[in-house]
């Protein structure tokens, strides 16, 4: 795949076209990447480039005529704005709403919660544990904890097993802070959703653990002391506000 980065200078809006245009271009797509899933096309703000969603998570750019694929960031140099990226966002939590939570381990704040992270986890990961063991105060800051599981390893691993061994058991909760303590949790199976897990991790970009999506799509990889996520937090809830 041709790799470059389109920067663009904004100053109009992005064109409106008709339904039959977009199905027509997606159709075009499609056919000139054969293997590829595309499941989003809308204009860009750039005559003739056209927004591109593929294989469930990426974003990419097409030129109208299909010659030519873009692959990288679109930037706003007036605004100073990753449009990418907010492309990206949206589609993160697109994903992740389609997750029933009760595939997750949940870790409730203290009275209402004020935001709500994802974070996609590894047991045997020094730094999740090290985001773990600020569990307590995360919660009292009013961040609720969304865990997901990925085993580094992969299945058929120790870390694996362990997913398996806290999901299957009746308190998830102290389970998991018992096995991010180092304990070996007590082998059990059941029927579980972490290969789920590990495939809609990869769609969604992680490259390590921790990988953390906040309430606005935002990505976060590896470790983020907890006031310095809170700040975060607050930063983007400042930024939505505007």
């Amino acid at each position: 795949m041709a790799v470059a980065v389109v920067v663009a200078m904004l100053g109009t809006a992005v064109p409106v076209l008709a339904e039959s245009d977009l199905q027509a271009v997606k159709r075009m797509i499609a056919k000139r990447l054969p293997g590829a899933t595309v499941d989003h096309v809308a204009a860009s703000p750039v005559k003739g480039v056209y927004e591109v969603g593929v294989d469930g998570g990426d974003v990419v750019y097409v030129s109208a005529d299909g010659r030519y694929l873009f692959n990288g960031a679109l930037i706003d140099l007036v605004n100073q704005e990753n449009l990418t990226e907010r492309v990206l966002a949206g589609r993160r939590v697109k994903s992740l709403d389609n997750v029933p939570e009760d595939s997750m381990i949940i870790y409730e704040p203290d009275g209402a919660a004020k935001y709500t992270i994802t974070t996609f986890t590894d047991i045997d990961c020094p730094y999740c544990r090290k985001m773990h063991r600020e569990m307590p105060l995360l919660n009292r800051m009013g961040i609720r904890v969304r865990y997901m599981l990925f085993p580094r390893a992969g299945p058929a691993s120790p870390s694996y097993e362990k997913a398996v061994s806290v999901w299957c058991a009746e308190d998830q909760q102290s389970e998991m802070t018992k096995a991010k303590a180092g304990a070996v949790p007590e082998n059990r199976d059941c029927e579980n959703p972490i290969r789920e897990h590990m495939v809609l991790a990869r769609r969604l970009g992680l490259r390590g653990t921790p990988y953390t999506i906040t309430d606005t799509g935002r990505a976060i990889g590896g470790y983020v002391p907890a006031p310095e996520l809170l700040e975060s937090l607050e930063a983007d809830k400042l930024k939505l506000a505007q």
